[in-house]
């Protein structure tokens, strides 16, 4: 029998002592036989030693340090598996993580890098519904970070080969790992596992949390244009091109154009309502399609030739984007609810039915919407929502409601993507509204 591969998990500590011990435990519970755990702590003054103390297997490194990169690259210098991860002091592993890198990693194969999926979690270890966005294509698309797809650090693996061609990270730099990636890109493909592997702390003191988004981007494009290549070469072009449109947001301007030539077409200024219309289109033809043509050509055709402008629009495309969200269970700030919303609802005793309240717009769902209705996860019913606005519908129980607090659990069939209709940077998927605080009430 062929002997499980050797992992080396590198953590890097310092001053983490309220989270580490769970990462530490994160690592153990995979109950893989065959990993070590190195931690590089650059001499904290909390609790992180004496919580170290505790874990008799780790092998432990105390002395000051210039930074996350610098420990890291120490930690790998001792390092002795034949894979290889580092995994932040307020990260964890999912169970079976290790486990199952070990059976997708296969240099022989080529397949050096490995890249699972990553749920973000806050700092009391509650997962919030929202996934890291991550997609892998190539090298190319790597270096095109403004385009949202990002690489999801603890989720990553990769043998010694790739870090001794690649590594290791340079110390001083803020995204060091979104760097290291891009050298990883540029020799290896990433093997995507369909799977989470991993979870990323988002809390007040992470990196993450301290830079704004536009920061963050900013200094990632810095980063990526290191390997762009010589401008001698296309790819150099192409990725000047994509960050120039980027910047240029065509998008953005052709909106702003379109609800320009709305108003004045509300007004009666059809003349120049077209004007405004027509460069919309010259700037953003899909923008100019989805909010002008795709809706009215919707409502004129059917069956088959409707299913093929769906496919054509999108709509029904789970991209990356969209994707982080669809374990959400809870409303969104603006109301809406996805395709899962789970409800905390309490009852007198003795209600025979459950009301739900709320607005649904059909004008873009590809399909009648059905809500399935669980109570404390048995099914309670389902409700098919075909008229457009406002909507109180009764789901019969087959027993009456005991007194006290229920959960309640619905699942809509289908849901819209704004952004494949107006191109406006709204992934969420969004199935309906529900009315307020009383939008499901026992009766």
């Amino acid at each position: 029998m062929t002997p499980l591969p050797r992992i080396s998990v590198i953590t890097t500590s310092y001053n983490q002592g309220a989270f580490i011990g769970e990462t530490i435990d994160s690592v153990l519970a995979q109950d893989y036989p065959n990993v070590e755990h190195i931690v590089v702590d650059g001499m904290s003054t909390d609790d992180t030693p004496a919580v170290l103390a505790r874990y008799d297997h780790l092998r432990v490194i105390r002395e000051p340090d210039r930074g996350a990169a610098d420990a890291i690259n120490k930690g790998f210098k001792l390092a002795t598996g034949d894979i290889l991860c580092f995994l932040n002091s307020d990260d964890t592993l999912l169970p079976g993580a290790l486990d199952r890198v070990a059976r997708e990693i296969d240099p022989a194969g080529g397949r050096h890098v490995v890249m699972g999926r990553c749920r973000f979690i806050d700092e009391h270890s509650r997962f919030f519904g929202v996934e890291h966005p991550c997609h892998y294509e190539s090298f190319r698309r790597v270096l095109e970070i403004w385009k949202g797809h990002f690489i999801p650090q603890p989720a990553v693996f990769w043998t010694p080969e790739v870090w001794k061609k690649c590594g290791p990270l340079e110390v001083g730099l803020i995204h060091m790992d979104y760097d290291l990636f891009c050298r990883f890109a540029r020799r290896y493909r990433f093997h995507v596992i369909d799977q989470v592997l991993a979870t990323y702390r988002l809390h007040s003191e992470s990196k993450t949390v301290e830079w704004s988004e536009a920061e963050r981007l900013e200094d990632s494009i810095r980063l990526s244009k290191r390997y762009w290549g010589s401008p001698l070469m296309p790819m150099y072009w192409r990725l000047t091109l994509s960050l120039a449109l980027y910047r240029f947001d065509r998008t953005t301007r052709a909106r702003v154009q379109y609800h320009r030539g709305q108003e004045l077409a509300r007004h009666g200024h059809a003349l120049r309502a077209l004007g405004h219309k027509a460069v919309a289109g010259v700037l953003a033809p899909d923008v100019a399609f989805y909010a002008e043509v795709y809706p009215s050509a919707r409502k004129a055709l059917g069956g088959t030739a409707r299913g093929l402008l769906d496919r054509i629009a999108a709509a029904g495309h789970v991209a990356p984007q969209t994707a982080v969200y669809m374990d959400r269970v809870t409303r969104w700030e603006d109301g809406w609810a996805g395709p899962r919303l789970v409800l905390q609802v309490q009852s007198s005793g003795g209600e025979g039915t459950l009301l739900l309240k709320g607005t649904v717009n059909t004008k873009h769902l590809t399909k009648p919407l059905v809500l399935t209705i669980q109570l404390d996860g048995k099914p309670a019913g389902q409700l098919e929502i075909e008229q457009d606005g406002y909507f109180e519908r009764q789901v019969q129980l087959s027993e009456p409601a005991s007194p006290g607090c229920h959960t309640v659990e619905i699942r809509a069939n289908t849901w819209v993507v704004y952004h494949h209709i107006l191109r406006n940077g709204d992934y969420r998927p969004l199935a309906w509204l529900p009315a307020g605080q009383d939008a499901v009430v026992f009766r």
